[in-house]
């Protein structure tokens, strides 16, 4: 019994591990993934206190709008920024965006207009 158990005891382990990586790539697909999109901002929408791990308050604000994928498709979304880069983004600006379908905007990041491909940059 004992002589079964340590031949087999590395595939197991390495069994679990595969399991316990394809869920972690899993979970982080279904979280974080999502489609790219580009808005521009127009004006803001609001603000929201944002709190950091040194129990300091700093001012978040709130962006709603059009953002337009790369090929064309337009869907409303909202921006909230986070501690990361809690902005404001100036009027005009154009932000990249990953658009969750189950969380909203998951990540955000100001870019250039040469960085917007010419579908989303032409999308009024």
């Amino acid at each position: 019994m004992k002589n079964l158990i340590t031949t087999h005891l590395g595939g197991l382990a390495a069994t679990l591990l595969a399991v316990e990586l394809l869920g972690w790539a899993g979970w982080t697909t279904y979280r974080y993934g999502g489609e790219t999109a580009y808005l521009r901002i127009t004006k803001r929408g609001g603000t929201r206190p944002l709190a950091l791990p040194v129990n300091y308050a700093i001012t978040g604000y709130v962006y709603h709008g059009t953002a337009v994928t790369a090929n064309g498709q337009a869907q409303r979304v909202t921006l909230k920024t986070n501690a990361d880069d809690p902005g404001p983004f100036k009027p005009g600006q154009l932000v990249r965006v990953t658009v969750n379908r189950h969380y909203g905007v998951t990540h955000y990041q100001a870019v250039a207009p040469d960085q917007v491909p010419l579908t989303a940059r032409n999308h009024r």
